[in-house]
């Protein structure tokens, strides 16, 4: 890795942070938080500047694609997740947004720099990558997993905004479990069992007492105009990344019939694919039909989050195998 490609890496990063503190700050100054909130959007911006030209010096000097590690994805997770707030935030002027968009890209930044060495190092691809189907199935998913996530956080802060708190700190509660097993399978040699156990159990029951508490109202707080509207920017980033996890699945069906001879087999990771479209799929099917609240919707969107976490990263650290299991460092 070159010096330029750190230095432009490191930037981005710190830029993310800087931005999660800047948008959190504005909270505190009511006559300056837009301006505030402004200087955070510039900041994003810098930070996915940066960012881009990082990755596009990583490919030239790796030549190639610069998508084959769990590294790379990483960086291209916050490159998503900071552009897909740009664009959302641009067309919705949703900018309290911006501190989740922040922590989600850093938290990214840190999990890709506490890695292994070995993972952040250019090196040369695994025969199972060698293939151009890579560039063609990976990039999509990694967009729609960043409208996913930004879909889960406005769910979060529509939940905040419709005075349902209870419900919003059993969601917080289960997403903080799961990052949890997955740090812990990432970094430690914990049994995967219990990992597992953590995941799928704090999710469960996070998400269930957020939904048995969804009666408990704080009328003290919120704003119902606010609320529907993350409601709608929640809805619209789900339906910007459902079609590319679509395409993302398609391909993937047909690289593994390049690859192993078979479009579906039924592998671990293959499936949670298919069962986190499947989530989005029935968001998308209550939200037309208008079958569900905004906020039960929003914990629907929460889950599909949760979800995505486990198709993505979830695989490698908690132990499931199956044939992507390629990327598994330890």
């Amino acid at each position: 890795m070159s010096d330029l490609q750190l230095t432009l890496t490191n930037t981005a990063g710190i830029s993310t942070i800087v931005s999660f503190w800047v948008f959190v700050i504005a909270n505190a100054f009511s006559r300056r938080k837009d301006t505030m909130q402004k200087i955070g959007v510039v900041v994003t911006m810098i930070g996915f500047l940066t960012l881009t030209a990082a990755i596009v010096g990583r490919g030239i000097e790796a030549q190639r694609f610069p998508l084959a590690n769990l590294y790379e994805s990483l960086l291209w997770f916050a490159w998503a997740t900071m552009g897909c707030f740009l664009l959302l935030e641009k067309t919705y002027g949703v900018k309290q947004l911006g501190w989740l968009a922040s922590l989600v890209a850093a938290t990214m930044f840190l999990y890709g720099s506490w890695l292994p060495v070995s993972q952040q190092q250019i090196t040369p691809l695994v025969p199972a990558l060698v293939s151009y189907w890579r560039q063609i199935h990976v990039p999509p998913l990694i967009v729609s997993y960043a409208m996913f996530f930004l879909s889960g956080t406005s769910g979060l802060m529509q939940l905040w905004q419709a005075g349902r708190l209870r419900s919003l700190l059993w969601a917080v509660v289960a997403l903080l479990l799961s990052s949890l097993a997955i740090g812990l399978g990432t970094y430690t040699p914990i049994d995967s069992y219990w990992l597992q156990i953590l995941f799928v159990g704090g999710s469960l029951v996070g998400v269930g007492l957020a939904w048995w508490n969804l009666k408990s109202i704080n009328t003290a707080i919120g704003n119902e105009e606010r609320a529907s509207l993350y409601d709608e920017v929640s809805y619209r980033a789900i339906m910007i990344g459902f079609p590319l996890l679509t395409i993302g699945v398609i391909t993937g069906g047909l690289w593994a019939n390049h690859a192993w001879g078979t479009y579906w087999s039924w592998d671990p990771k293959e499936s949670m694919a298919l069962v986190t479209w499947l989530s989005f799929a029935a968001y998308i099917h209550l939200r037309i039909h208008r079958e569900c609240s905004a906020e039960k919707l929003s914990l629907v969107a929460v889950v599909g989050m949760l979800l995505t976490l486990l198709t993505y990263l979830g695989f490698n650290s908690l132990g499931f195998g199956g044939l992507h299991s390629y990327g598994k460092f330890k």
